[in-house]
């Protein structure tokens, strides 16, 4: 293999698990053990193997996404790795495999509970992008639920979940409307490829009147730790300036402009809005 294939192929190993993603994921799952714990958490050795074996089942489950939708890519997003024939079907099989079996070794370096829920997480994520992922909303909440429960996986590390179930909410709701906008933005290549996603099953009125509420909704309950006294002003600030104002603009400008390159770039953004949730639970600790 030529130097100039090989950097081809490795940079598309490393595109094709969705760096930003799976990088969001890692902090989300370090999240959970801070909120549960503190900052004492991150000391734990074994805190930051869950992490790493959380994103490794997460990157692994991206790859084998883009093995399933490789036609619907064609039309969706010609440009990712399989889509453009920088990696074969058969290479990102394998490293599929590869990355599923390193997570779930580091997994049964924590606790049996944590392999046996690196394993379903790995079942349940390829049947996701098998067959969930095509069926009217199942696939949304069955990719939200994984997703949400990650924050939970690190705090099982130190033996409890004290605090972790309202950041665990937040990601879920937020990461459900942020799949039903990517299933909008994919409408033409779903239907190509015979899905049966949200869009197709109700039109695009209907899907964003529920993109709508949940994100609305979500900004709702991103008041409800401070007005607890739970988080403090920091937290509030943070979440409010950025996370809630990107949602809002999100549910604005989607009714504004419904083209599939706009639905892309709110996808997008809502990145950002993860990760300044991130940032606005952590400083949730400070008083």
């Amino acid at each position: 293999m030529s130097l100039l294939l090989m950097s081809v192929k490795l940079h598309a190993l490393g595109e094709i698990v969705r760096p930003s993603n799976v990088g969001l994921f890692f902090l989300a799952i370090l999240l959970g053990a801070f909120v549960t714990a503190g900052i004492e958490a991150l000391e734990e050795p074994k805190i930051w193997l869950a992490a790493l074996s959380g994103t490794l089942v997460g990157a692994a489950a991206n790859v084998i996404n883009d093995v399933m939708d490789i036609e619907i890519d064609r039309i969706n997003k010609p440009k990712r790795p399989l889509a453009r024939g920088s990696l074969t079907p058969r290479e990102a099989r394998w490293y599929w495999l590869a990355l599923s079996t390193l997570g779930i070794l580091a997994a049964a370096c924590i606790s049996t509970l944590h392999l046996v829920i690196a394993i379903s997480a790995t079942a349940v994520l390829y049947g996701y992008s098998a067959w969930f992922k095509h069926i009217a909303l199942l696939g949304n909440i069955v990719v939200s639920a994984v997703v949400s429960l990650g924050l939970m996986y690190a705090a099982l590390a130190i033996g409890h979940l004290h605090d972790v179930w309202f950041p665990v909410l937040f990601c879920f709701f937020f990461n459900l409307g942020r799949e039903i906008l990517k299933d909008l933005e994919d409408t033409e290549g779903d239907k190509a490829g015979g899905a049966k996603t949200l869009p197709i099953k109700i039109g695009t009125v209907k899907t964003l009147y529920i993109i709508s509420v949940i994100y609305i909704g979500v900004v709702m309950l991103s008041l409800l730790p401070y007005l607890q006294g739970v988080y403090g002003k920091w937290y509030l600030a943070t979440v409010i300036f950025t996370t809630d104002a990107i949602m809002l603009y999100t549910v604005v400008r989607a009714w504004q402009v419904r083209t599939k390159e706009n639905f892309y770039k709110l996808s997008s953004l809502l990145k950002w809005a993860m990760l300044t949730g991130i940032i606005a639970i952590a400083l949730g600790q400070v008083p």
